[in-house]
């Protein structure tokens, strides 16, 4: 990185932490720039001009901002108890202490590169498979240790039957991001397929194989991968509820696939007494099927490039490298390796830090950041948005009444979850922490599948929260109609318990309303009240939503592309709904809570125009062209400047707001895409 760089770097990190009690950035407008025709650049453009990347990072945004500082505050509490005699005072094999154990196993790379490979030895062994029945014992071995290859095992609540746990199984088992990569014929997606080859066959020669060898096993993963990317949903097509439902018995999934012996893969997978599991793509998984019965040969290739594929991170640096190289600098754009400890940090939680001990890594920060009135505050926020949607689906000029009243209820019983359990999970049988980083990890990913495993069949636990605390991010779970925001996106600037009520509802005000919103989206209107999925529309009045996210669909479809890639709006469409209704009802939530208060300008601006540049500033974000390439071919969200533009033209609100002519700044089809 350049001088000129870092101090760009530094005046950024110092506007944001300028800002850190979520106010507005008012020196970041770029009053230039007509708000009515580009609200994001208008409330950005300045800030944007004057952020860097970060050298190791795809992107940088206020979610980036908040995830550092959170990531600051696990760090000093996990150093703090390292350099202690007795990690911390914990008690050993307590969840903080396993915790800590396994922070500090992934730190110590001379023990990573004193035992290489060996801990994985034995499932390279179970790799040299000869046949299906083989295959089949593998994959339920491997997925049981947490290796993902060939399809993935879920166990969730039953769309149907919300009350009680179902096996699913799902498409997977590519090395690539998504199926398309395997066959769009663009000249960049064709350089990331010969790359990714070229990176496969490398991998195998750090496993020790030949030149010769290792090109041979890449050619076969690659042929496998490509049959299976074939027989796979699109994206879109995995969107739908219906097509993805297919409630089976064991002995009918054998009869749709025979080719592999599906009771010997849940016997290894510790299921043996199984009697049903929706299979969510049942061509997937006849191909899979007829592929471990006429190429057996194959499978030993791939099994062992999934295995070192997925622990890839966990093992010496040359593999770590490799695996950065292709699937960061080559997808994503990012020029270095982040620092060791995020690395570590994040595998121990997994993406959303639901993983392994990623709830001990939530707990250690909610004791740090999340105060007792924080949590009041916000609740205040929720149920005025709630309350906001409640006067909608009431005012809702197309909506019978029928649909109405059950609207209404589901609403009602909305569950709302904030900051952190009320039960932390038990990891009394746990091992983590006890071995060298890979082993930690397979130890992690053990004890996640044993708990998976035991709750086939039975009653759903709907205290559990499927995202760790420490996370900056927040979700609607359909089958448990509850919504949920995790201490660590309740921080400035989305969220701030002294700020003024324009910028926390524009902020978390409008995420709170987006995640209210999913549970009436074109996805989430399905399931009723009690979580079920059942068709509880009537037949016009569900005609008459589809015609107005058609309207949505369209209008993000036509906005512009990155690097030759359009958006897809049926892909997004879900979301974008979710944005648009979320930013209309936090505006009227908005209202309510100005009702009666003095309307005060602050910085010469109004609490409306405050309230948008809120939003606005929320979604800033600087972004390497290679990472929003891949977004617009694999993500369900929009690119963030979608995300503001899409949302302001559907209410005359903001139009009224900057002064603009409805005309320009409105979408045509406002008045027909009204959902809400």
């Amino acid at each position: 990185m350049t001088r000129t760089t870092r101090r760009g770097l530094a005046a950024a990190l110092a506007t944001l932490a300028a800002t850190a009690h979520a106010n507005l950035d008012v020196a970041g407008i770029d009053r230039t720039v007509d708000a009515c025709t580009s609200f994001y650049q208008y409330a950005n453009s300045s800030w944007i001009a004057a952020t860097p990347i970060p050298a190791d990072r795809a992107r940088w945004s206020t979610f980036e901002v908040i995830d550092q500082r959170n990531e600051k505050v696990l760090l000093d509490a996990i150093e703090k108890a390292t350099k202690s005699k007795n990690v911390g005072g914990y008690a050993p094999k307590s969840p903080e202490w396993r915790a800590i154990k396994y922070y500090q196993s992934g730190m110590d790379l001379n023990r990573i590169k004193y035992w290489n490979t060996s801990p994985l030895r034995e499932y390279f062994d179970r790799a040299d498979v000869k046949d299906a029945a083989a295959i089949a014992g593998t994959l339920g071995f491997l997925h049981a240790n947490g290796f993902p290859a060939g399809f993935n095992f879920e166990v969730d609540p039953d769309r149907r039957d919300s009350t009680r746990y179902i096996v699913e199984i799902t498409q997977g088992g590519l090395g690539l991001p998504e199926r398309d990569y395997y066959f769009r014929e663009d000249e960049k997606t064709a350089k990331q397929r010969e790359d990714y080859r070229k990176h496969v066959t490398q991998m195998f020669r750090l496993l020790g194989d030949s030149e010769e060898q290792a090109t041979r096993n890449a050619t076969a993963v690659f042929g496998l991968e490509t049959e299976l990317a074939r027989a796979s949903m699109t994206a879109v097509e995995r969107r739908d509820l219906e097509k993805t439902y297919n409630k089976m018995t064991v002995a009918e999934l054998q009869a749709l696939a025979p080719g592999l012996p599906w009771r010997r893969y849940f016997d290894a997978l510790g299921a043996k007494d199984l009697e049903a599991l929706n299979v969510s793509q049942p061509e997937f998984f006849k191909a899979v099927a007829r592929l471990a019965a006429e190429r057996p040969a194959d499978w030993q290739a791939y099994l062992r490039w999934h295995v070192v594929h997925a622990a890839a991170t966990k093992l010496p640096p040359a593999f770590e490298e490799e695996h950065f190289d292709f699937y960061e600098r080559n997808l994503r754009g990012v020029q270095t390796p982040p620092p060791r400890h995020r690395m570590v940090l994040r595998t121990m939680g997994g993406p959303f830090g639901e993983q392994g001990v990623g709830m001990a890594l939530g707990k250690v920060f909610v004791d740090a950041t999340f105060p007792p009135e924080a949590k009041k505050r916000a609740l205040d926020l929720i149920n005025n948005v709630k309350a906001a949607l409640a006067d909608r689906l009431r005012a809702s000029p197309w909506m019978s009444e029928e649909t109405r009243r059950a609207s209404l209820e589901k609403l009602a019983k909305m569950d709302v979850k904030i900051g952190y359990p009320d039960k932390w999970r038990d990891f009394s049988n746990a091992r983590m922490g006890e071995g060298i980083f890979v082993e930690n990890w397979i130890y992690s990913n053990q004890f996640d599948h044993r708990r998976l495993v035991a709750r086939i069949g039975k009653p759903v636990d709907r205290s559990e929260w499927l995202i760790s605390p420490h996370m900056v991010n927040a979700y609607y779970n359909p089958t448990s109609n509850e919504i949920v925001f995790p201490a660590g996106i309740l921080q400035p600037p989305y969220f701030d318990a002294k700020a003024d009520d324009a910028v926390n509802y524009g902020g978390i005000g409008m995420v709170i309303g987006h995640e209210i919103t999913h549970g009436f989206d074109d996805r989430g209107r399905r399931f009723d009240k009690d979580g079920n999925m059942r068709d509880w529309w009537s037949a016009d009045d569900a005609k008459r939503y589809e015609e107005r996210a058609k309207v949505i669909e369209a209008q993000y479809s036509a906005m512009d592309g990155v690097d030759g890639v359009k958006p897809n709006g049926k892909l997004t469409l879900g979301e974008n709904i979710a944005d648009v209704g979320g930013l209309k009802i936090a505006y009227d939530a908005l209202q309510k809570a100005l009702k009666g208060k003095p309307r005060t300008r602050i910085d010469g601006l109004t609490p409306e125009q405050r309230f948008f540049l809120s939003f606005a500033q929320a979604w800033r974000t600087v972004a390497r062209v290679e990472f929003e390439r891949n977004s617009l071919l694999t993500y369900q969200h929009s690119l963030p400047r979608f995300r503001v533009n899409g949302p302001v033209s559907h209410l005359p609100e903001f139009a009224q707001a900057f002064s603009c002519d409805p005309k320009r700044s409105m979408l045509p089809d406002a008045a027909t895409s009204a959902i809400w």
